[in-house]
């Protein structure tokens, strides 16, 4: 009896160990595809010409890998007294959105340049997800 009571407390413990395990890893695949659909809302909307498009996809994949490797860096911080990881990774995430709508913005025309403005607020800076802005209805 002490045999099988011990050796279900241990499947249980095991299986709640390994079940609170959630790490950054799926998210990589995600920004690449994100970063793919947000060059496409991009292309639709600024009707991009085949060079501007392979150079804003460019930058946008640039961007995906360096918050993917900010992500990473920031969540291996092993000093607890450290500042805390999303405001670390929130200074990358500006400073290589600078420096992704530098490169992209070179290549656009001054019209497209004030509708990438506008349109690049609809992309979510983190997941790269696409969420178009939707008309409010005024009543």
């Amino acid at each position: 009896m002490k045999n099988f009571l011990l050796t279900c407390l241990c499947s249980l413990i095991v299986a709640f160990s390994f079940g609170q395990d959630k790490s950054i890893k799926p998210q990589k695949p995600i920004l690449k595809k994100n970063s793919i659909e947000a060059v496409e809302y991009l292309n639709k909307n600024l009707k991009l010409d085949a060079k501007q498009r392979s150079i804003v996809m460019n930058a946008f994949s640039e961007y995906a890998n360096n918050m993917q490797k900010a992500i990473q860096k920031t969540s291996k911080s092993p000093d607890p007294k450290k500042v805390d990881s999303k405001k670390e990774v929130h200074k990358y995430m500006m400073r290589f959105a600078t420096k992704r709508d530098a490169v992209v913005k070179e290549c656009l025309k001054k019209k497209q340049v004030a509708k990438y403005d506008d349109f690049v607020r609809d992309i979510h800076p983190f997941t790269l997800a696409v969420r178009p802005k939707t008309e409010k209805k005024k009543n």
